[in-house]
């Protein structure tokens, strides 16, 4: 076995946390739907470089891995990647090949050095204003042999701050940041304008994508925007792992950068696949090691692969929530009472057991796999208002919504431990309208579709006739996430999930909850929310920052612009006969670490 000293992909956590910046619903995986055909049969190329050796000094085979996935890419220039075509496909072949101050270790979610020497050094005070002060290290090299500095972390920022470049750019280079400047080729000075909070240092800037001066600059001299910069084909460089090489619709071949420290397979093969069946089969036949998606494989193909020889299935907690999203300008959803109400008497610990019994079920947005954020004891609070004695949950729910004006002829009752239906109901003394859920189907995923019916039936239990409307995925996004001409949102409820983005600083809450969110799907508007928000966006301390957290999640619980259901396990399988990795189990899975690059070997 090769080396197997673990070095962080540098610019893992933006890579893919791109998924909340560019609205990545947890579901397809592919905004952009692209067509692609199967691959072709072609041997993989890898590169010739100095391998290391065994104590015998015999020379090790050349290491390729071969990956299977469901679209290619749409784009090859990395500014336009982190810019305006964020996809998860993107982010699996041009990840790799881009360095970033630090990184992130796959298993606590810590901040681990990449091109940066040692830990994040803490801002200070200079009497002229607040600086970081960043050593570099000297042991990496873009795969042309020209060292990685201090003046490409300058560089990239000053280009993506001239050209005005959105999306991830911005976020990694906020307006915060004054200057970027290079002491040294191996020593970084940041200036900004005040003391900077978490989420601009370490975790914004610190996880930032860096580009190779050298190639860029002399290109990049008259250019004045953004789409200019976008449409330029450049032969890149890498400062990561992988050096990107030939691409088509249906093959992408990647090699090792010599010039990026760690355990790194000597060429990567990127095969694209049609749909998940053809891909199983490709991985069932021993034509690719591993199948990566941002949603792992679904049920029916894990166990088609269970008693494959060679094959191993992994499961890992996904880094994504699936939830109940409530249109908040319409009655009866307009009313907290309801939606508590609903919360108090919906069995969730019951329904993700027989539903999803891989999953983990959900009280608060944030995963207990999130070793660092996680907080049991402030989780555990909230989950007892909703999963206590059921009775007493009835007798709370009938209580509230008695003070909103609602009266049955007969109310909802317990009976031998389980709920039984009201009749007669009315609110301020008229029946209600059926209320609708708009949910994806069997075919796209069973399990959501059957949780909507236990919601259909908790809906009944209250005396509303509650009525799923079962469509495609794209169908119940459209109508989630777009208003009419009146700026009217069309919809009672839906069932959908999110991918999670960056688990070192969660960035999410802003995105869907906040007054103006740009995932705000639900109309809801909180001035205690966005209070503790600003607070957390603010926070220059891990342990403020954690508290402000926690009384997001507890003023999310309260509220309920969503019911959170559940969190989701990510089922993937691997060649264990050919390739094994350093870390299992872990939050986001093998795709959430770009396919395991960074802690990847040959088997034994």
């Amino acid at each position: 076995m090769r080396n197997r000293t673990f070095r962080a992909i540098g610019a893992t956590a933006v890579l893919l946390g791109v998924g909340v910046a560019a609205i990545l619903q947890a579901g397809s995986g592919d905004p952009s739907a692209m067509e692609v055909r199967a691959p072709v049969d072609v041997e993989s190329q890898p590169i010739e470089r100095s391998l290391p050796v065994t104590e015998t000094t015999e020379a090790l085979e050349p290491f390729a891995y071969r990956v299977g996935l469901l679209a290619g890419v749409s784009t090859t220039n990395f500014w336009e990647y982190i810019g305006d075509q964020p996809t998860v496909w993107n982010a699996y072949v041009l990840g790799p090949t881009k360095p970033a101050l630090y990184g992130l270790d796959p298993v606590t979610n810590a901040l681990v050095p990449d091109l940066g020497d040692g830990e994040p050094a803490d801002p200070t005070w200079d009497g002229s204003g607040w600086r970081v002060r960043v050593a570099i290290s000297d042991d990496l090299a873009w795969s042309d042999g020209e060292p990685v500095t201090a003046a490409d972390v300058a560089y990239t920022f000053e280009t993506a701050r001239r050209l005005g470049l959105s999306g991830g750019w911005g976020e990694s280079y906020p307006a915060g940041i004054e200057s970027i400047v290079a002491e040294s080729p191996n020593r970084l000075r940041i200036e900004l304008s005040s003391r900077p909070s978490l989420r601009l240092w370490p975790y914004g800037l610190g996880l930032a994508p860096i580009m190779p001066a050298h190639i860029w600059e002399p290109l990049t001299r008259g250019i004045t925007t953004a789409d200019e910069l976008y449409a330029l084909d450049v032969d890149d460089v890498s400062g990561g792992p992988l050096q990107l090489g030939t691409t088509s619709d249906t093959r992408i071949d990647s090699v090792a950068n010599p010039g990026y420290p760690g355990s790194t397979p000597d060429s990567v093969a990127y095969l694209v696949f049609p749909d998940e069946a053809a891909a199983v089969s490709a991985l069932r036949q021993g034509e690719i090691d591993s199948v990566i998606s941002p949603n792992g494989l679904s049920a029916e193909a894990a166990r088609s692969l269970e008693d494959v020889s060679g094959v191993t299935i992994e499961k890992s907690p996904a880094n994504s929530v699936r939830y109940l999203g409530f249109n908040l300008s319409r009655e009866p959803m307009s009313e907290r009472r309801f939606r508590q109400a609903l919360a108090l008497l919906l069995d969730r610990e019951a329904a993700t057991e027989s539903l999803v019994p891989d999953a983990s079920v959900a009280y608060t947005m944030l995963s207990a796999a999130n070793r660092t954020w996680y907080d049991r004891v402030q989780a555990s609070a909230i989950a007892r208002t909703y999963s206590d004695d059921l009775a007493e949950r009835l007798t709370r729910a009938v209580a509230a919504l008695q003070e909103a004006g609602y009266a049955w002829s007969t109310p909802p009752t317990v009976a031998d431990g389980a709920l039984q239906a009201g009749s007669g109901l009315t609110i301020a003394g008229r029946p209600p309208s059926p209320v609708t859920i708009l949910t994806p189907g069997d075919e796209y995923d069973p399990a959501r579709s059957d949780y909507t019916r236990r919601i259909e039936s908790t809906l009944e239990i209250l005396g509303f006739d509650a009525r799923p409307v079962v469509t495609d995925f794209d169908t119940v996004v459209d109508h989630a996430f777009t208003v009419d001409e009146s700026g009217v949102r069309q919809y009672d409820m839906y069932v959908l999930g999110w991918t999670l983005g960056n688990p070192a600083l969660p960035d999410y809450y802003r995105w869907l909850f906040a007054s103006n969110g740009a995932a705000n799907s639900t109309g809801y508007s909180s001035a205690e929310f966005d209070s503790a928000l600003s607070r957390y966006e603010r926070a220059t301390d891990a342990e403020v920052a954690r508290g402000a957290l926690w009384s997001m999640e507890k003023v999310l619980a309260a509220d309920l612009p969503y019911l959170v259901l559940y969190h989701p396990e990510i089922i993937e399988a691997y060649r264990s006969d050919r390739v094994e990795f350093g870390s299992y189990g872990v939050l986001g899975g093998i795709q959430g670490r770009l396919g395991g690059i960074g802690d990847l070997s040959p088997a034994d």
